[in-house]
């Protein structure tokens, strides 16, 4: 056996899971944040897409997600990959927020809608993305957590459930109750 076979090659950050990114990144090591940025990125991102309407905000609210991460992870305690996830999509949701009301301040009453959905979104689908938006806004964030879990981010219920704490039961049971209360919010022509 040659002596180049019997070394281990690593590339940074590829041996880590999620605790030791977890603890390399507490202890201010790049590789620890590189991997949860390489990892929880685009799933935060795609979280924060259904509640903005442009792809800059979206981008701008991810990267305070994570500057907001830096200041805060002594305070995370579940290290497994739910847990971190859940974590950072909690941070996620209180900037998403913040900047929308923000923005919804600074609009001058009765100022323009958001940008229109690109061409393939109103392909997919007859409503638009403002409507949509507007319908999700007055849903409880329990109830739009989950649809944005399920629907945007394509996590199966056992996932959900993982990820928020609660049983499978009720996720389902939110679920429906979230569709049907969205239902109700939608323009009468949509429905």
């Amino acid at each position: 056996m040659s002596q180049l076979s019997q070394v281990a090659i690593t590339l940074p950050g590829a041996a880590l899971t999620s605790s030791s990114a977890v603890e390399a990144a507490r202890r201010g090591e790049a590789a620890g944040w590189d991997w949860l940025f390489d990892r929880y990125y685009s799933l935060v991102c795609r979280y924060v897409m259904a509640r903005a309407d442009d792809r800059e905000l979206v981008e701008d609210i991810a990267q305070e997600v994570f500057v907001a991460a830096v200041r805060t992870i002594a305070s995370l305690r579940d290290t497994s990959e739910p847990g971190i996830e859940g974590w950072l999509l909690g941070i996620a949701r209180n900037k998403a927020i913040d900047v929308i009301r923000r923005r919804r301040r600074q609009r001058p009453e009765g100022g323009a809608p958001p940008a229109a959905p690109d061409a393939a979104e109103m392909a997919v689908s007859r409503l638009s993305a403002f409507e949509l938006r507007r319908a999700m806004e007055r849903l409880n964030d329990d109830q739009r957590d989950v649809l944005v879990r399920r629907f945007v981010l394509d996590q199966s219920l056992e996932q959900v459930a993982a990820a928020t704490g609660r049983p499978v039961g009720a996720v389902k049971s939110m679920q429906h109750r979230a569709l049907a209360a969205l239902a109700r919010h939608l323009p009468e022509e949509q429905r």
